[in-house]
Formats: structure tokens, C-alpha cells, sequence
């Protein structure tokens, strides 16, 4: 890593606060799951100046679940190739590093997180918010910051992976702030700098930290859910920071906060210079993003999203007020 780019992450890390220590000793006693040894060796051959792409295709094709779904997805219309994959070295070969990090990566995230028993916890509706946010996340950043678009998909789906680590370790501690959320309109994050003095999204940085992932997934993880103006603060222009700040204000199925809709609309039209047909076609393409992979998530498609309707309904009532 050169000096310019380790000294733009370490400005990050220190505002996510993720370097202090603090929660190895909060979190002492909570148990997280470790990922597979494969996507660990993988994370490292990754992590080298030179990482050996032969090598990263038999570690990802030695985990047949991943890697039999990094292939469903490669083949699906969220790429769009025009010939199909047969390989994971193909896939490598023609797609390159970064998608195929991406998506080994989500797989193996997704898998290892809890599902906690609380009533409160919907395991579908909590997975469903996060591959939607990923996939307007990935939308956002196809047109501000194309070459990171991939990041940008796999920061917001494992962005809030603290919130089912908590309810399942820290259940005393942690389910009053989310009944707390859930019976009012504030954000999550407000709620829990209220109680702790730091969100679910710097616990979840400390989990992917222990995950050993990239250090610029953990350091954008770790901010998702601060405000626009931490982008100029940090200088962040021109990175996945914006796409995933503004995907984060989509409103929840776990929790229906109003005009949180409405608020992502006008954020995202400013903050991305976007009409309303254009951010309403942009919202079609993740409901079709979304018709293609969620199956490969372990998800029930059950009818209309009621996020993206929330926003379609939006979008319409912008255009006519």
C-alpha cells in the first residue's frame, strides 16, 4: 500500500474508531463465527502485492457452496456476459479480481452470521434491506465511481452484520435499543451513540476486522451510516462512501420509518444529481437485480418489496408536488 492510500485509511479508521481497541474489550466474551479456512488463505493471497489469480480460483472452487453460486450469479443478468462461465478460473480470468473477491466474500459473510431467536429479529427481512441497499448501493456507484462498484455491493450487504452478532451475544444490552427503534422514528445509530457511545456499524467494522477483510471494505463499512458530510471532512469524494451513505437511508421492512422514504428520495436525487425518472429507472433495475439473485441468499420471494415500493410511491409523489 502506498503512502498516500495508508494514510487515507488510517484518516477513516480513526474516525470509525475501530483502531482503539475499545471493542476487543466489549466484546470480549461474544462469540463470532470465523469464516472457512479457504476464504481466510484466500483474504491473504488477496491482501498480497501480488496476488497469484490461479491460486484465488482453486481456494474459492474448494468451497463448492460459494463457489457454486459465485457461478450462478456470474451467469445471471446482474453481469450480463454474453457467453457463459463453466469455471471459477473463467470466471476469474474474464471478470477479474474484484468481482469475484466481491462475491466470495458476501457468500461467505452472509453464511456466517447468527440468527438470533428474538421476536424482534425477521432473519428474511433483515437480509432482504441488506441485498436491496447492496444493489442500489452498486447502482449508485456504477455511475459515480464505476471501477468501485463491486465494493460498494459487497460493503452495504455485510454493512449492518453487527446488528444479528449483537441481538445474539449482547441480547440484554442490545434488544431495548432495538425495541427502542422500533417504537420510534429515530435512526438505529442515533439510538445506539445514545446508549453506547458508538453504532452497529463501527461493531460491525471490528467484526469484519476480526474476518481479516479488506481494510478499505472495513474502513467504508465503519462510516455507512454517517453523514454527507463526513465525504468532505475525509475527503472521500469520488468513492463508494457517498453510494453507500445514501443507500443507507432506505427505509426497513424491520421497521417502517416515516418519510424515510421520502428523505432517500431527496437525498439521492441531490446527492447524485438524479431526476426522478432517472433514480426511478435506477430503482427498476435493482428490482430486477433483485429477481435474479435473491434465491442465491436463501431468500423467499414473497410479492413487491415493500422498500422499493415505498420508494417508487415516493419518487411519483415528487414528480406531482
Amino acid at each position: 500500500m502506498n503512502p498516500l492510500t495508508l494514510k487515507f485509511f488510517t484518516r477513516i479508521r480513526r474516525h470509525a474508531a475501530i483502531s482503539t481497541g475499545n471493542f476487543e474489550t466489549l466484546f470480549k466474551n461474544i462469540r463470532i463465527a470465523t469464516l472457512p479456512v479457504a476464504i481466510t488463505r484466500l483474504l491473504e493471497e488477496i491482501n498480497k502485492p501480488e496476488p497469484d489469480l490461479d491460486r484465488i480460483a482453486q481456494l474459492i472452487g474448494s468451497l463448492p457452496e460459494i463457489s457454486t453460486k459465485v457461478l450462478k450469479i456470474v451467469n445471471s443478468s446482474f453481469f450480463n456476459l454474453r457467453s457463459p462461465v463453466l469455471s471459477i478460473q473463467h470466471a476469474v480470468s474474464l471478470l477479474g479480481l474484484d468481482h469475484i473477491r466481491s462475491l466470495a466474500l458476501s457468500f461467505a459473510a452472509v453464511k456466517a452470521v447468527p440468527r438470533p431467536t428474538a421476536a424482534l429479529f425477521d432473519h428474511q427481512a433483515f437480509w432482504t434491506d441488506s441485498l436491496v441497499r447492496a444493489l442500489v448501493a452498486r447502482n449508485f456507484a456504477r455511475h459515480y465511481c464505476p471501477e468501485q462498484c463491486d465494493d460498494a455491493f459487497t460493503a452495504m450487504l455485510i454493512a449492518d452484520v453487527a446488528l444479528p452478532v449483537l441481538l445474539t451475544n449482547w441480547t440484554e444490552y442490545y434488544q431495548p435499543v432495538v425495541q427502542e427503534w422500533m417504537s420510534s422514528g429515530d435512526r438505529l445509530s442515533r439510538i445506539e451513540k445514545k446508549h453506547f457511545g458508538w453504532s452497529h456499524a463501527q461493531a460491525g467494522a471490528w467484526i469484519l476486522q476480526h474476518w481479516q477483510f479488506p481494510e478499505q471494505l472495513i474502513c467504508f463499512v465503519g462510516i455507512h451510516n454517517t453523514g454527507s458530510d463526513c465525504i468532505t471532512d475525509l475527503h472521500l469524494e469520488g468513492t463508494i462512501a457517498l453510494p453507500l451513505m445514501t443507500a443507507s437511508l432506505l427505509p426497513s421492512s424491520l421497521h417502517r420509518e416515516n418519510n424515510k422514504a421520502s428523505l432517500f428520495v431527496d437525498e439521492a436525487m441531490r446527492r447524485f444529481s438524479l431526476s426522478p425518472a432517472d433514480l426511478a429507472s435506477l430503482i427498476d433495475e435493482t428490482e430486477q437485480g433483485f429477481l435474479d439473485i435473491y434465491e442465491l441468499m436463501g431468500l423467499c420471494h414473497v410479492g413487491e418489496q415493500p422498500t422499493l415500493e415505498a420508494v417508487k410511491t415516493a419518487i411519483a409523489e415528487h414528480e406531482n408536488g
